[in-house]
């Protein structure tokens, strides 16, 4: 890696915590040119306004992350087990990742947790042209078990998941609910899957 791509990451490294911590908003470059350890300047050199900084590290990101999911996916689909299918995506970054120069698994999908909350403007394109059409992928996978489920209800299965999920991943650190903090992630989620998958199916039965 060369001073000028070692300089970059250790920008998106201190974007990515800022931007989680605080949120898009919150997050001032001059905080995160701090967390860095470099200038203001070097910023506004290699991403220009924060609004370029957000996307390019949530576009740096994406490489890596659709590419475990992915891989995931495939083994998943191969054993033909819908909980599989469900897990692969929601363990991988967790268990699969592997460069963590700019971020771990886990605080790419605490920063996701965090986009989520953004305005749509901010993300949109980069969700679009970085992000959608792997996690669609994965959705037409789960899909493929349930042809008769309605879309309503597919769509009511997606957002319940995702909140479990992120209470999951992004609240590890303190308790939820006045439930004890969830020390086994990986359990937790794979437990998460099974339940889901059980839950699809009572649906899709009608």
């Amino acid at each position: 890696m060369s001073k000028s791509d070692d300089t970059k990451a250790q920008i998106m490294r201190a974007a990515v915590q800022q931007f989680t911590l605080l949120g898009y908003e919150g997050a001032a470059v001059r905080d995160i040119a701090n967390a860095a350890g470099v200038n203001i300047g070097l910023i506004r050199y290699h991403f220009g306004h924060k609004a370029d900084l957000y996307r390019d590290t949530l576009a740096y990101l994406s490489t890596q992350y659709n590419e475990v999911c992915l891989a995931a996916l495939q083994t998943a689909r191969d054993s033909g087990s819908p909980e599989d299918i469900i897990c692969s995506w929601l363990l991988a970054p967790i268990v699969a990742w592997q460069d963590s120069t700019v971020a771990t698994g886990e605080e790419v999908l605490c920063f996701l947790n965090k986009m989520g909350y953004e305005d749509a403007e901010l993300t949109r394109d980069v969700y679009e042209s970085h992000y959608s059409y792997a996690l669609q992928e994965w959705q037409d996978a789960i899909r493929a078990h349930y042809p008769a489920m309605q879309r309503g209800d597919w769509l009511w299965f997606l957002t319940s998941l995702r909140g479990m999920y992120f209470n999951i991943v992004a609240h590890n650190d303190f308790t939820l609910w006045s439930l004890p903090a969830i020390n086994n992630r990986e359990a937790a989620i794979r437990r998460l899957a099974a339940d889901a998958a059980a839950l699809l199916r009572i649906t899709a039965q009608g």
